[in-house]
């Protein structure tokens, strides 16, 4: 399976232009990719402006939809979503979105809300980790701050292949991303794919780091870069080998000897 991450530079709280970039970028692939993944919040930026939010007939997941059939390929990405609870609240989630080919879709709330960048005022958190099947592939869905914290990503009784973490890691923080994507790899005895945004918006700057690493914690994507209206654009294809990835698991089980545990606020 391939796997393209493209790290976009976000224009801030404008989807239309993000729209539009995303589609000549898509336009200019010049490979087949079966699964393409877009960073956190990919068509507003990482806001907290929740006038933003929108609902299943929203544009940002219309579009989604039209991106996944037009390529035959999954799409990932995430973006602010407004929910009423059962007792008719309305609640605003940091809610990714894995859409099919075919336009069903499946999704996960962010679980640890970023409370330095003030998120904890404005949404609410996921309560429960998500897998997802893909052509035979399992991928678990991450956003951004989830990926410091291991216990929530843990892949007890090998559930998922794939680890998917999008994110707005600013440059202030770039340093850390190598480190927390390898160590989920390797303890989780999983490929994880990171994709990371670029440009700035009113808050911090950003740089790539994106990052696509097999079980052993090796980088085995391969960088390229896409021009889009002159500028450049930073992907990286990656490849999903699932018989190299068991045969590694049945010759190193270290997932059989790890310690149980249980999930404080799960449903």
């Amino acid at each position: 399976m391939v796997i393209t991450l493209c790290s976009s530079d976000i224009l801030w709280e404008d989807k239309t232009g993000n729209f539009k970039k995303l589609d000549a970028l898509l336009a200019n692939l010049d490979y087949k990719s079966d699964l393409i993944v877009f960073p956190e919040m990919f068509a507003t930026g990482f806001t907290m402006n929740t006038s933003l939010a929108e609902d299943e007939s929203g544009e940002s997941l219309q579009w989604m939809r039209k991106a996944a059939a037009a390529c035959n390929a999954a799409v990932v990405a995430s973006f602010p979503f407004k929910e009423k609870d059962p007792g008719g609240v309305t609640r605003i989630y940091n809610r990714a979105f894995f859409v099919f080919p075919s336009g069903k879709y499946v999704c996960y709330d962010k679980r640890h809300l970023f409370r330095m960048g003030n998120e904890t005022l404005f949404y609410t958190p996921g309560t429960h980790p998500v897998i997802v099947e893909y052509k035979g592939v399992r991928f678990s869905l991450n956003i951004c701050y989830d990926l410091r914290f291991p216990v929530w990503s843990r892949n007890v009784a090998l559930q998922y292949d794939v680890l998917i973490n999008v994110a707005n890691f600013p440059i202030s923080r770039l340093g850390v991303i190598e480190p927390l994507v390898k160590a989920r790899a390797i303890e989780n005895l999983a490929y994880v794919a990171f994709v990371n945004r670029t440009g700035r918006d009113p808050v911090s700057e950003y740089a790539s780091g994106s990052l696509f690493v097999d079980y052993k914690g090796n980088n085995c994507g391969e960088e390229r870069e896409l021009f889009i209206d002159a500028l450049p654009v930073r992907i990286i294809k990656g490849e999903i080998d699932l018989q190299k990835l068991n045969e590694f698991r049945e010759k190193f089980p270290a997932w059989m000897d790890a310690d149980d545990f249980t999930l404080s606020g799960e449903k």
